[in-house]
């Protein structure tokens, strides 16, 4: 309730006392809750432990079985993080699609591991526009006053996990994993087995806004910390070209210099520089630029898919070429793999 003012000497109305007073009593509470380490919002945590992997496992365990044929190399996406810019996936992947380019492998980071284990379900790019189009974000916050986070996750779990069908993770017909980071260390992991919901919490687990998530390796937290771009592991899954989409350094940035703005644009400095030479190894980097400002905003969502699907056009010559290029190559080399990776970034500016 907004308060409606003073009088002459100082008085204050009846609703802005009642204003002041709910407000007193929530901030109580929420410190209380705080300085306890209690959770006035506790629910049961869904879902298996994740048993991540490491980038050195995913290595040395071996490739996929070649399944596009002798000539053909096989496909890989490395889909970033960023938040709702995660919808710009969504249209990368419907411009993939019309192209006719065949993916087999998806590593996503975040947002991107959400969008990518829904399409290495077997959902179509309709099905999966009309679920996250769908969405209430406010569906997905549960919760969680307490010592370590706001959010619990469950309601994310849940939702990614739906979106996933409720598969399995190596029961997908594309082989797909999530990338998340070990807090202590800060080290990139890859899970890529069991639970698909459990595995997207971990991956988009923003450290301070939702709680970190258990698993044999420790407490797991977002993984945009350590490998916003997952082009390492989609290249150790098995992927001999990497198409990577990064929807988060080439989008705008925040301005303005308030106390929260300047904490987020130092972050934003931070992650880019030290996901830039991860990014720079995709064979293709597509770089949408993507700026969502408001939640519940369905126009903002459309925006960010056709940021997506144009970027991805744009970048699609490149990305024929390079693949011409490897079968050539593989040809050549009687169906070994070629020649080294052409990086090229490419950016939408619409």
């Amino acid at each position: 309730m907004k308060a409606r003012g003073k009088g002459h000497c100082g008085f204050v109305r009846e609703g802005q006392w009642r204003s002041r007073w709910f407000g007193a009593g929530l901030a109580i509470a929420v410190v209380a809750a705080i300085l306890t380490g209690c959770s006035i919002f506790h629910k049961t945590s869904i879902g298996e432990q994740p048993s991540p992997s490491t980038l050195d496992d995913i290595r040395s365990a071996g490739s996929l079985p070649h399944k596009a044929g002798p000539s053909a190399p096989v496909i890989g996406l490395a889909l970033g993080g960023g938040g709702l810019r995660g919808y710009a996936h969504i249209g990368v992947l419907q411009a993939l699609e019309e192209f006719g380019i065949n993916v087999e492998v998806v590593a996503g980071t975040s947002a991107g591991s959400i969008i990518g284990a829904a399409y290495s379900s077997g959902r179509t790019i309709e099905e999966i526009r009309q679920a996250a189009g769908n969405l209430d974000v406010s569906s997905l916050t549960d919760w969680r006053l307490s010592t370590t986070s706001l959010l619990r996750g469950d309601a994310l779990a849940k939702w990614a996990s739906d979106m996933a069908q409720n598969m399995p993770i190596e029961k997908m017909p594309r082989r797909f994993g999530a990338v998340a980071a070990i807090l202590d260390t800060g080290e990139a992991v890859l899970i890529d087995k069991g639970d698909v919901g459990m595995a997207i919490r971990a991956s988009a687990a923003i450290p301070g806004s939702m709680q970190p998530v258990e698993s044999t390796l420790g407490l797991l937290v977002d993984g945009g910390i350590s490998s916003l771009v997952p082009v390492r592991f989609a290249r150790a899954m098995g992927a001999e070209v990497v198409i990577g989409v990064d929807i988060y350094c080439n989008s705008p940035h925040r301005s303005g210099s308030t106390f929260l703005t300047t904490i987020a644009r130092a972050s934003r400095t931070q992650t880019c520089l030290i996901s830039g030479v991860e990014s720079a190894e995709a064979d293709v980097l597509i770089a949408p630029r993507v700026e969502i400002t408001d939640v519940k905003s369905a126009a903002q969502r459309e925006e960010a898919i056709l940021a997506g699907y144009l970027a991805a056009r744009v970048a699609m010559p490149t990305v024929l070429n390079h693949l011409r290029q490897e079968r050539a190559a593989r040809l050549m080399a009687g169906g070994s793999r070629g020649m080294p990776a052409l990086v090229v970034s490419i950016a939408s500016r619409r």
